[in-house]
């Protein structure tokens, strides 16, 4: 086989972006960036989700921090909220019939801050009006007019009392404990002493005389005070009239105003029927007031009239007076309180109190006929928030109580306000992780969140997406005040978002990397004599900057390889033994290294088996080394039995070996291992393996790749080194440009293969040979020795397997009766 045939070119190891491609010198002669680019599945959900207005059909955006989706999220949503009624206000009443349950009254839009204005000045005008009506000549008219009759009564029942009294030869007078009854003699009032000197008969005569006149007071007495009563219930009948007579015209004007709205109607007569209850609450002017107070009595008496006046104020929960469309919040703390809302208490006289106007909405309520986005993870992590979201989902209306109030062991006397009808459509941001952790555990998630709006990761490099990250480095630009760039600077930053992602035709779409790095090459600009373009060198600088500020573990690393710590050999062959490589992802910053790797194998007991590290594997690297067996077995073993084990390590590792990249280098250790075949350890292996010997993609070709180079690159280049990765890989391959020049320069080669017979010619110069109809395969080949070896390792185990059954016949034969030693 010709391996020169596998080597890839230099050209093809990366996805160069020609500047004069792009059709401009710099992004000042740009438009910016108006439209979302690279999510055309999203996009279509979102507008899909955002038209439904059937319920439960709300949105969970799956997308990873950075890939534009809450700036796409906010872009549609303030257009389908531009294109919706402005939703009504909601308003907070006081209850007449039951104050601890505040009444919830719908308004149409601005009309809630009208209906504060309106009871504030229904309120200040009966302050004024009410007590000028009592001050009144008319007033007191009508107040003399209706007691007139109860007067004449009054007088009436006296002058009875006082004549019945003196027919009986006594006077009535007035005393603290009543009317007290007093014997005339000579018509003058008997005092004591002269009571006291009465015979004893006339004493007995005027004290039963006395009782009987008693009885007939009491009668007439309790007559009068029917009548006080009467009078009194006249008199506040008579200030309730002018009270009405007063407001009358207030209340009827507000309840034309209103008249569509029921509630309020209702809560008007309501308002009209107390004030005139409470009549003395409006009589007392401020006029009337002490003029000498202290401060201390001041603020007393204001906080009475506050109080006092407290069920007419007009609590406005939700105001969309100047709201143009529907509401759009972006909650990005989603406590219980800020999404449901909460009553707030205030000291008082060393306790909390609170009333209808310390009732305050949550994002809930003020996003109401529109739309509410929040963070998945934050909703999930906050107390009661979930569980209380879906009941809100549920019933569709949002209930305001605080969480103490839930769990509280005694139950307390506290504002219930009514529930608010909700019609907000939710929208969740999460990872695809959360969203699949909530399709398998939460049931009420698939009925609640209806629509999946899916954020790509990456996007098609064609030339209209590569001119759209021109355009948003001019929006940068605008935004962010950074230079212009030069067109090669963009082409650079183009090369740079396909490597991030890993594909030469592909480009990433988590903007927030190149938002960084435009920031970053921008800084540089800036302290390159504060260079008026950002051009290609100041991007490279950014990159450069970007990796030494998190590269020190790699160079670390690196130190154990150069001082021969860690034991790589870049020359040289070895029976048995591979350079494999790796990734080590540190979160921020990810960089490859090659691992040794040793085969060694040994007579079996009829039958294949490869050992690995115990505990220090994964699954999926568990399922390569099943797939090994399966591979030797398929290959070698169709003509005859396989016996030998074999022991495959990764030297020099200590952490948990994952993945299946490194099952087709541990196939060519084994290979070798088992013809005494040397490996070139001048080149690395990555790629994974199926039964059939076909090699497959993976990822991280480009870390492994420059991992690799740079040991060898430390070690010196010969020109012998290289790697093998699969051959679907190459369109992954955007590596850094020293080692594309060492590939132009011959000293640096990346070949790419389809089959384990192509990788294993290049590792050991040998061709691996082909069956011929008989399955025997030529001298001289690879497989040759193998199948040569396997034969040699199968007749050793009949061996072994013979001696053993010999040994344990003649064991047995020896302990039977009538045996040899049996014979006389």
């Amino acid at each position: 086989m010709d391996t020169d045939s596998l080597k890839v070119p230099a050209e093809r190891l990366t996805a160069y972006c020609d500047p004069e491609s792009l059709g401009f010198e710099t992004t000042e002669e740009i438009g910016p960036l108006e439209v979302t680019v690279g999510q055309a599945r999203a996009v279509s959900a979102l507008g899909f989700g955002l038209s439904v207005d059937a319920p439960d059909y709300n949105i969970y955006v799956v997308g990873y921090p950075g890939s534009g989706r809450a700036t796409t999220l906010g872009t549609f949503l303030n257009q389908a909220a531009a294109k919706r009624p402005v939703p009504d206000d909601w308003c907070y009443v006081h209850n007449f019939r039951d104050p601890l349950q505040p009444v919830a009254v719908r308004l149409p839009a601005g009309t809630g801050r009208q209906l504060v204005q309106d009871m504030q000045e229904l309120i200040r005008d009966s302050l004024r009006d009410i007590p000028q009506a009592f001050e009144s000549d008319n007033y007191r008219t009508r107040v003399e007019e209706s007691l007139q009759e109860f007067q004449q009564k009054r007088e009436g029942i006296t002058k009875e009392i006082e004549a019945s009294a003196r027919q009986e030869g006594f006077i009535v007078q007035p005393s603290p404990l009543g009317i007290v009854t007093t014997p005339l003699k000579d018509g003058q009032p008997i005092t004591r002493e002269r009571y006291n000197q009465l015979p004893e008969e006339e004493k007995t005569a005027l004290r039963e005389k006395s009782e009987a006149l008693q009885s007939f007071v009491d009668q007439h007495l309790a007559a009068l005070r029917r009548l006080e009563r009467e009078a009194t219930k006249r008199r506040t009948e008579v200030d309730r009239d002018v009270v009405r007579a007063v407001i009358n015209p207030a209340i009827n004007e507000l309840k034309e105003k209103f008249s569509d709205i029921p509630a309020l109607i209702q809560y008007l007569d309501d308002v009209r029927q107390d004030i005139a209850e409470h009549v003395d609450d409006f009589r007392t002017t401020d006029d009337q007031q002490p003029q000498q107070q202290t401060m201390e009595a001041v603020m007393a008496r204001e906080i009475a009239d506050a109080e006092r006046f407290l069920r007419y104020k007009v609590n406005v929960l939700v105001d969309n007076s100047h709201a143009q469309g529907a509401p759009v919040i972006f909650e990005y703390s989603p406590t219980y309180y800020n999404l449901f809302g909460r009553v707030e208490y205030r000291p008082r006289f060393g306790t909390a109190a609170t009333d209808l106007s310390m009732i305050r909405p949550g994002a809930i309520h003020l996003a109401s006929g529109g739309y509410l986005a929040l963070q998945a993870r934050d909703v999930l992590s906050s107390p009661l928030v979930w569980e209380t979201l879906k009941r809100v989902l549920r019933s569709r209306e949002a209930r305001i109580e605080n969480i103490g109030e839930q769990f509280s062991a005694i139950p307390t006397a506290t504002l219930r306000p009514q529930p608010i009808p909700v019609q907000t459509k939710i929208i969740l941001m999460g990872t695809p992780m959360l969203f699949n952790i909530l399709q398998r555990v939460e049931e009420d998630f698939r009925k609640f969140f209806k629509v999946k709006a899916d954020f790509d990761l990456s996007m098609e490099r064609t030339p209209e997406n590569t001119r759209f990250y021109a355009s948003f480095i001019r929006n940068q630009s605008r935004d962010a005040g950074v230079r212009p760039f030069h067109k090669s600077a963009v082409a650079r930053l183009v090369e740079y978002a396909s490597r991030l992602v890993e594909h030469q035709g592909k480009l990433t779409t988590r903007f927030i990397d190149i938002a960084d790095l435009v920031t970053e090459a921008d800084h540089w600009a800036k302290n390159d004599g504060d260079s008026r373009l950002v051009t290609a060198q100041h991007v490279a600088k950014a990159i450069k900057e970007r990796i030494y500020r998190s590269n020190l573990p790699e160079e670390r690393l690196q130190e154990f390889f150069n001082d021969g710590t860690i034991k790589i050999d870049t020359d040289g062959a070895v029976v048995g033994q591979i350079n494999g490589m790796s990734v080590i992802d540190m979160g921020d910053y990810a960089f490859g290294r090659p691992i040794r790797i040793i085969a060694r194998t040994a007579l079996g007991r009829g039958q294949v088996s490869i050992d690995r590290e115990a505990q220090m594997t994964g699954r999926t690297h568990n399922k390569g080394f099943f797939i090994l067996t399966g591979y030797v077995m398929g290959k070698y073993g169709q003509d005859k039995p396989l016996s030998f084990r074999s022991s495959i390590g990764f030297e020099q590792t200590y952490d948990e070996v994952e993945g299946d990249s490194a099952s087709s280098a541990e196939l060519y250790a084994l290979l070798s291992s088992l013809a005494g075949i040397p490996i070139q350890q001048s080149i690395a292996v990555t790629g994974s393996v199926n039964q059939r010997g076909e090699i497959q993609a993976i990822g991280g070709a480009i870390y492994k790749i420059e991992g690799f180079f740079d040991v060898c690159k430390a070690k010196g280049l010969t020109g012998r080194q290289g790697v093998i990765i699969p051959k679907d890989n190459i369109r992954n391959l955007v590596l850094r440009e020293d080692v594309i020049q060492a590939v132009r320069d011959g000293l640096f080669t990346v070949y790419a293969v389809e089959t384990v017979e192509q990788g294993i010619e290049i590792l050991t110069g040998m061709p691996a040979g082909e069956p011929d109809a008989g399955g025997r395969y030529p001298e001289g080949t690879l497989n040759h020795a193998i199948c040569k070896n396997l034969d040699h390792l199968a007749t050793k185990a009949r061996e072994v397997e013979g001696r053993d059954r010999d040994g344990d016949s003649r064991n047995g034969a020896s302990d039977q009766p009538g045996g040899p030693s049996a014979i006389p």
